[in-house]
């Protein structure tokens, strides 16, 4: 989260997009763009959803709690 808020502490556009799981953790990318150009990053987040597809978030409960529903 740390990145997340210097790029509004800045004054530039950003957006973190989930990109899936590594070794059990998730993983994502952040896109950073130029002042007053939000239009890029949300068309790049979108591009980058599109050919992930959009991922849901990580379950925090044990996988054998899971089960057992």
């Amino acid at each position: 989260m740390r990145l997340c808020t210097v790029t509004s502490f800045v004054g530039v556009p950003a957006v973190a997009v989930p990109t899936g799981l590594r070794d059990g953790l998730p993983c994502g990318v952040q896109v950073v763009g130029r002042a007053f150009r939000e239009d890029l990053c949300l068309a790049a987040a979108q591009e980058i959803e599109d050919r992930l597809g959009v991922l849901t978030p990580v379950d925090p409960r044990p996988a054998a709690a899971a089960v057992t529903r």
